[in-house]
């Protein structure tokens, strides 16, 4: 009996601990929120929440057995003596257990996961930043928003365009002439392709571009912003990971710190595309382009090589430079938008602004003949109609609107014309339009309207509030037809417009004039502390100035930019007024600094960080005034400033604010020349920059170097960055100034600098020429220091095959050690760079170097995927069972990565050699479960030859040591993870 209450006792303690099992795993279950779905496998958290009920009866029935109605110690004893609860309770903690295994492996692989997503997604964003790449959505967004429902039918759902869609290497361009609606079909299109490529996501690929020739000076797209653009769009096709191309062009380019060269763009953005069974490329506006001959250039390379995968569709005016680059191209076909389908999407248009309340003033035959006039007067462009019909709706009777039928202007500029010649501010319109061609940046209509506010009446301009508009979205009325306002920012509504402007409103010479002496004026305005306090923190913010005055910080950035673009050095009628503001601002005595002029130093430094830019561009607050003169590159500033006693060296705290050395960074030979005749120091120290010497040569501005060297530059001087003058030249790969240096004495072998000597700043560069110039004159091949070690090694991170094969046959070590990575082997490896690797491994690279990130070249070329670098390590002896980092072998690494390919083919070259290595792969634990593309399973046994166990109920969960891996729905599982897979059942892994 005493044996029978101790059995009961030990039930009783078996179910508490049930019930606390249950309780923790159950709240573990509830904190893991949102677990990922895996395919093939069993939700834990729902069955986790089985078997709580399951527990939760089987603790009913132990506890409910009763005697005389009251549960006791004795009943239960009574009851249970002699049932299955005993096996019940056994059963059920042992589920509980199996679960609570399951959610912990679930959990710890779902974290591993979601970090190695953190660390992707983080990577992924600092190379987009890295790239600089536009964003062309925003005009995308602008199309769609003018497009009108039912127009662009007649092309989406023509032959034409979807032969387009189907024939790969297709060249559709659509052309017509100004406001025939080109940019609106084309956004069109662009939806359509959208579209159809989400059906197949990773298989097809997109991109589009806008050239907008209304865009400000900042945004306008040059080729090489076209190209990062597609780089960019064409990644974000790419899926969760990033193209391996853009991966390693960011490692060339030193993780960044470097910007790449245009072809390594081109190559790159070759490589991603390739990539994908098909692309889609939508070119708008192609005429506006201001680079049209390397834009065509391009697209007869891409259509040439890409061209069984590429579809490129094009817009444009029918320009002859366009129809001359696409002449030759013999899939291309051209599709007019001037024929009768464009005149049915004008008359979709119509019927549909006639609905508008605006138009309701007008009976059913009045809007009839609205509509015939308005159709027969088109020529087939939206934007004439649209113009002529906002005039309609001006119209208040049946009279007026008959004189505006009967008068209409003929063709776009006599209707830009007729804007102008009854706008009640005309005036006001010329100078808001004025800003609009001619910015540096895109105007809000707060900054634009605060451009009103200058009194033009007097000797010279002046900032006068009382001039502001009280409202300044009342502008966009003084300009209507003209502009758009999308998002806050005033635009050109059309490229039309501005070509009108300058042809028949005003030049650009003197618009830039006028904007120059507003922004001065403006500068000007900041004479005391009562206007604009810079010790008071409140006051001297961004928000604070941008609020109080609206154009100050434009002002600040680009009065100078503006002032260079009118010519006003060299002109003296015209711009006298211009030039008087300008010496206002460069106010005497040469040593004192104006409270304006630093007030726009401050303003400039504020605008220039908030921007997202390095502080490395700020203005010096304690520079001289002739300095600052020298910095904005005016001439006439730096002569009166000179003229009545400027120190043509002095310099504030740091030696980067000395005149000459401003002018020379700005490549300014007629000012730096001027600064030498009066004195200026022509080997002074310049801080970061070295010398004079090492600043020109470092921005290549060649003829200020000459000129410096003429008299007396020392061509040994040390400096920080750039070293040696040499080195600032070889790194810029300028050739004939090199043998110049060396001419004049300079040394070959000089070390310091980041790139340690000229020799390795030619490497990096990939300067061939040069570095073999360097080379005959004596440089040491095998000089190491500086930030990019040898030569060698920096000729590798430029990814220079040539100049590497140059150093190899002049005596450069291919062992030489690194720090990332052990041998520039490893690095090939890790990096995928195959002909790199070759070329090492014929110059006797050692295959199974260890040390670096990866220990072996073999395990950075496995884990990192690169079959063909593993295919030719193997072939040239390397171990495939060599330890190497975290992931052990490289057979483990290649796994634990998802590259089964290169863990097929290491399986097949010998990297599982016994039973205890095959254990050794095994048990890497949870944190070998990915995802893989392929749907193709595949088991790894021992070298013996194991099979999965057959027999019923085996159970694989102790088996830590397995020599086995399966694939369970779609992912890897071996070890902890495979539970029962003799059975077939399900895998408890997740949810």
């Amino acid at each position: 009996m005493r044996k029978i209450a101790q059995n009961q006792k030990s039930q009783d303690d078996n179910v508490l601990s049930l019930v606390e099992s249950l309780r923790e795993m159950a709240g573990m279950a509830s904190a893991y929120t949102e677990p990922r779905e895996i395919p093939g496998t069993v939700n834990v958290v729902e069955e986790i929440g089985k078997a709580s009920l399951e527990a939760a009866v089987l603790v009913h029935d132990y506890i409910d057995p009763t005697i005389g109605g009251k549960a006791s110690f004795l009943a239960r004893t009574m009851t249970h003596t002699l049932s299955d609860m005993p096996s019940r309770i056994a059963k059920c903690r042992s589920r509980c257990e199996g679960l609570t295994e399951k959610l912990n492996t679930r959990i710890s692989i779902d974290t591993n996961m979601r970090m190695k997503n953190v660390q992707r997604d983080d990577r992924k964003s600092a190379i987009h930043a890295w790239l600089q790449a536009p964003d062309t959505s925003p005009s995308y967004n602008a199309a769609r928003k003018k497009h009108q429902l039912g127009t662009g039918s007649w092309f989406l759902s023509g032959s034409q365009f979807s032969e387009w869609k189907q024939r790969p290497g297709s060249l559709l361009w659509l052309y017509g002439g100004p406001g025939t609606g080109k940019t609106i079909l084309c956004s069109s299109a662009i939806q359509d392709i959208v579209e159809f490529c989400k059906s197949r996501p990773v298989a097809r690929g997109y991109a589009y571009v806008f050239f907008d020739g209304t865009a400000s000076q900042s945004e306008t797209l040059d080729y090489n912003k076209f190209i990062r653009s597609l780089i960019k769009q064409m990644s974000n096709r790419c899926g969760d990971r990033m193209p391996a191309a853009l991966v390693e062009l960011y490692q060339e380019c030193d993780d960044g710190q470097l910007q790449p060269l245009e072809t390594a763009l081109e190559s790159t953005l070759s490589r991603i595309l390739e990539t994908f069974d098909s692309t889609y490329i939508i070119i708008d506006s192609l005429d506006e382009s201001t680079e049209k001959a390397d834009l065509l250039r391009w697209i007869r390379s891409v259509n040439t090589k890409a061209a069984a995968k590429i579809h490129l569709m094009l817009t444009s005016r029918p320009e002859p430079e366009v129809e001359q680059g696409l002449k030759y191209l013999s899939n291309l076909q051209k599709v007019s938008i001037r024929d009768q389908s464009t005149i049915d999407d004008i008359s979709t248009y119509l019927d549909a602004r006639l609905c508008m309340a605006e138009m309701e003033k007008w009976d059913e035959p009045e809007k009839q003949m609205i509509k015939q006039v308005m159709l027969a007067g088109s020529g087939g462009m939206f934007r004439w109609v649209v113009l002529q019909m906002d005039a309609v709706r001006r119209c208040n009777s049946a009279r007026d609107l008959n004189i505006q039928l009967v008068s209409l202007p003929k063709g776009l500029d006599e209707t830009y014309a007729r804007i102008f010649e009854r706008s009640e501010r005309s005036d006001h319109l010329q100078i808001l339009l004025q800003w609009l061609v001619f910015s540096e940046r895109p105007m809000t209509v707060q900054t634009l309207a605060e451009a009103l506010a200058f009194d033009f009446t007097g000797d010279t301009p002046m900032y006068n509030l009382d001039l502001r508009y009280k409202r300044p979205a009342d502008i966009l009325g003084i300009c209507y037809g003209l502009v758009t306002e999308f998002e806050g920012t005033v635009k050109l509504a059309h490229y039309s417009v501005k070509e009108y402007f300058i042809k028949n409103i005003a030049s650009e010479r003197l618009s830039h004039l006028m904007i120059a002496q507003t922004c001065i004026a403006q500068l000007l305005y900041f004479d005391r502390p009562s206007i604009l306090d810079w010790e008071n923190p409140d006051s001297a913010t961004v928000l604070h100035i941008d609020s109080s005055f609206p154009l100050a910080l434009y002002a600040a950035s680009n009065w100078a930019s503006h002032y260079r673009s009118s010519g006003a050095d060299f002109i003296d009628s015209s711009a006298r007024v211009l030039h008087n503001l300008l010496l206002r601002l460069f106010t005497l005595p040469s040593e004192t600094r104006s409270y304006q002029l630093i007030g726009w130093a401050r303003l400039y430094n504020l605008d220039y960080e908030g921007n997202g830019r390095l502080k490395t561009g700020r203005l010096p607050l304690d520079a001289s005034p002739l300095y600052y003169a020298c910095r904005v590159r005016s001439i006439r500033a730096v002569n009166y400033l000179i003229d009545n006693g400027a120190d043509v060296n002095a310099a504030g705290k740091k030696a980067t604010s000395r005149p000459l050395l401003a002018a020379c960074l700005e490549g300014q030979l007629e000012i730096a020349q001027l600064l030498l005749e009066k004195g200026a120091n022509v080997n002074a120290e310049g801080g970061k920059y070295g010398t004079p010497l090492q600043a020109a040569l470092a921005r290549g501005r060649i003829e200020v170097a000459k000129l410096l060297l003429e008299n007396g530059a020392d061509v040994n001087a040390e400096g920080r960055k750039y070293g040696t003058a040499l080195q600032a030249a070889s790194s810029r790969g300028h050739l004939e100034l090199a043998r110049l240096l060396l001419s004049k004495g300079a040394n070959v072998n000089a070390e310091g600098g980041e790139y340690g000597t000229a020799l390795r700043a030619a490497s990096l560069g990939g300067h061939l020429q040069l570095a073999q110039l360097l080379l005959e004159k004596g440089a040491n091949v095998n000089a190491g220091g500086g930030k990019y070690g040898t030569p060698l090694q920096g000729a590798f991170i430029g990814g220079h095959l040539e100049v590497m094969k140059l150093l190899l046959n002049e005596g450069a070590n291919v062992n030489v050690k690194g720090r990332k990575y052990h041998t520039l082997l490893e690095a090939a490896s890790a990096q995928g760079k195959l002909e790199i690797a070759k070329l090492l491994l014929e110059k006797a690279a050692d295959v199974n170097a260890a040390g670096g990130t990866y220990k072996t070249p073999l395990q950075a070329a496995s884990t990192e995927g690169h079959l063909e670098i593993v295919k030719l390590l193997l072939d040239n002896g390397a171990s495939s069972i060599a330890q190497g980092d975290e992931h052990g072998k490289a057979l483990q690494a290649a796994l634990a990565q998802d590259h089964i390919e290169v863990a097929q083919l290491l399986w097949e070259r010998g990297a599982v050699e016994s039973p205890d290595v095959a254990a050794e792969v095994a048990s890497t634990g949870p944190s070998a479960l990915r995802s893989l593309d392929t749907e193709v399973g595949f088991m790894l046994g021992n070298a013996s030859g194991g099979q999965i166990p057959e027999e019923d109920g085996a159970d694989l969960f102790s088996a830590i040591e397995s020599p086995f891996l399966f694939r369970v729905g779609g992912y890897w599982l071996h070890g902890l993870e495979v539970l029962r897979v003799g059975r077939k059942e399900e895998v408890g892994v997740g949810g």
